[in-house]
Protein backbone atom coordinates (compact mmCIF):
# COMPACT_ATOMS: atom_id res chain seq x y z
CA UNK A 1 0.00 0.00 0.00
CA UNK A 2 1.37 3.40 -0.65
CA UNK A 3 0.28 5.18 2.03
CA UNK A 4 -3.23 6.75 0.92
CA UNK A 5 -6.65 6.07 2.85
CA UNK A 6 -8.70 3.75 0.31
CA UNK A 7 -12.37 4.99 0.07
CA UNK A 8 -14.60 3.54 0.22
CA UNK A 9 -13.13 0.66 1.54
CA UNK A 10 -14.18 -2.19 3.39
CA UNK A 11 -10.19 -3.03 4.58
CA UNK A 12 -10.55 -0.36 6.78
CA UNK A 13 -12.12 -1.63 9.95
CA UNK A 14 -14.71 0.51 12.10
CA UNK A 15 -11.96 1.78 14.09
CA UNK A 16 -9.89 3.00 11.33
CA UNK A 17 -12.97 4.64 9.54
CA UNK A 18 -13.57 6.72 12.92
CA UNK A 19 -13.14 11.06 12.95
CA UNK A 20 -14.55 13.55 14.79
CA UNK A 21 -16.43 16.37 14.38
CA UNK A 22 -14.25 19.52 14.09
CA UNK A 23 -16.66 22.33 12.80
CA UNK A 24 -20.40 21.39 11.92
CA UNK A 25 -21.67 19.66 9.43
CA UNK A 26 -25.69 20.17 8.53
CA UNK A 27 -27.36 18.89 5.44
CA UNK A 28 -26.95 21.65 4.02
CA UNK A 29 -23.63 23.07 5.09
CA UNK A 30 -20.39 21.15 4.88
CA UNK A 31 -17.94 21.55 7.87
CA UNK A 32 -14.79 19.62 9.16
CA UNK A 33 -13.95 16.31 10.41
CA UNK A 34 -10.56 15.32 12.02
CA UNK A 35 -9.18 12.13 10.58
CA UNK A 36 -6.14 9.88 10.26
CA UNK A 37 -4.19 13.04 12.01
CA UNK A 38 -5.75 15.72 9.83
CA UNK A 39 -8.68 17.97 9.35
CA UNK A 40 -11.00 16.85 6.25
CA UNK A 41 -13.58 18.90 4.71
CA UNK A 42 -16.84 16.62 5.63
CA UNK A 43 -20.80 16.70 4.36
CA UNK A 44 -23.05 14.34 5.62
CA UNK A 45 -23.61 11.05 3.67
CA UNK A 46 -26.74 9.98 2.36
CA UNK A 47 -27.36 7.32 4.36
CA UNK A 48 -26.73 9.92 7.56
CA UNK A 49 -30.54 9.50 9.72
CA UNK A 50 -29.48 13.37 11.48
CA UNK A 51 -29.47 16.42 9.80
CA UNK A 52 -26.59 17.96 12.30
CA UNK A 53 -23.37 16.76 13.61
CA UNK A 54 -21.92 18.96 15.96
CA UNK A 55 -18.29 19.50 17.46
CA UNK A 56 -16.78 16.39 19.39
CA UNK A 57 -19.68 13.95 17.63
CA UNK A 58 -18.04 10.93 16.75
CA UNK A 59 -18.42 9.68 13.18
CA UNK A 60 -17.81 6.98 10.48
CA UNK A 61 -16.11 8.27 7.34
CA UNK A 62 -17.96 5.65 4.49
CA UNK A 63 -16.81 7.45 1.52
CA UNK A 64 -15.14 10.39 -0.33
CA UNK A 65 -15.69 12.34 -2.82
CA UNK A 66 -13.00 14.40 -4.44
CA UNK A 67 -11.55 15.94 -1.01
CA UNK A 68 -14.53 15.77 1.20
CA UNK A 69 -15.34 13.06 3.16
CA UNK A 70 -18.69 11.46 3.62
CA UNK A 71 -19.58 10.78 7.41
CA UNK A 72 -22.34 9.49 9.37
CA UNK A 73 -23.14 9.46 13.22
CA UNK A 74 -21.30 6.84 15.05
CA UNK A 75 -24.52 6.13 17.05
CA UNK A 76 -26.29 5.33 13.45
CA UNK A 77 -24.43 1.87 12.97
CA UNK A 78 -25.73 0.57 17.30
CA UNK A 79 -29.13 2.19 16.09
CA UNK A 80 -29.05 0.44 12.87
CA UNK A 81 -28.30 -3.06 14.27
Amino acid sequence: MNGLIPFPSQELSLAQRQGKIDRQVTAQNPGRVYFYATYWPARLSQTATLNELNPGDQVEVVGREGLTLLVKPLSQRSELS
